[in-house]
């Protein structure tokens, strides 16, 4: 015996047979099936172009809406992975910022080889002047071996520099090693990706 709590049955009251009322089935499987209690189902072949025609115009207008609401969440996630890309590489320089403010502090002698990097970019002149701060300056004069024998450089401290900052002036132009500059080109480059 099929039992469930109850099934859709025409109310015989209503001669248009729009509405359907529920009855209990708590009655005897033979009473269930009786014929007579049943009306049969029709459904329409197709909707009415009417109401075909109305359907479609809600379909599209949803669909629109969907598209809609997907295209800004697309923009938004674009400007949310920028703007993480942005802040992960700002991060990722002011860690190596601290990092090598820190090594400069516990080995100052690093400064030498930022020297020298700002000194090979710095190629074709003979004569340099290189602008260090005050106790990087007495560190590179006091160094065992010199930065370069090859061209004639000049160690000026300048109390305007930071520890680990560099200024190489040539007579056809000035190159800026002071490491913000620096780690402001690395981001700026590696932001231009």
């Amino acid at each position: 015996m099929t039992t469930a709590a109850r099934i859709p049955k025409a109310d015989h009251r209503n001669n248009t047979a729009r509405r359907v009322c529920l009855s209990d089935l708590s009655e005897t499987t033979s009473s269930r099936f009786d014929s007579a209690i049943f009306e049969p189902l029709v459904l329409p072949a197709a909707l009415s172009p009417t109401r075909e025609s109305h359907a479609d115009t809600r379909l599209q207008s949803a669909l629109a809406a969907v598209q809609t609401v997907a295209d800004q969440l697309h923009a938004q996630r674009d400007q949310w992975l920028d703007q993480c890309q942005h802040e992960t590489v700002r991060l990722g320089v002011a860690i190596a910022e601290r990092l090598l403010r820190r090594t400069l502090a516990v080995q100052p002698e690093a400064v030498l080889d930022l020297i020298r990097s700002a000194l090979d970019w710095s190629v074709g002149a003979d004569r340099l002047r290189v602008r260090l701060h005050p106790a990087d300056a007495d560190l590179v004069e006091s160094a065992a071996q010199p930065l370069e024998a090859a061209r004639e450089i000049e160690f000026l401290p300048d109390d305007s520099l930071t520890r680990g900052d560099c200024v190489v002036e040539t007579p056809s132009g000035q190159t800026d090693a002071r490491l913000e500059v620096i780690l402001q080109r690395i981001t700026d480059e590696l932001l231009a990706e």
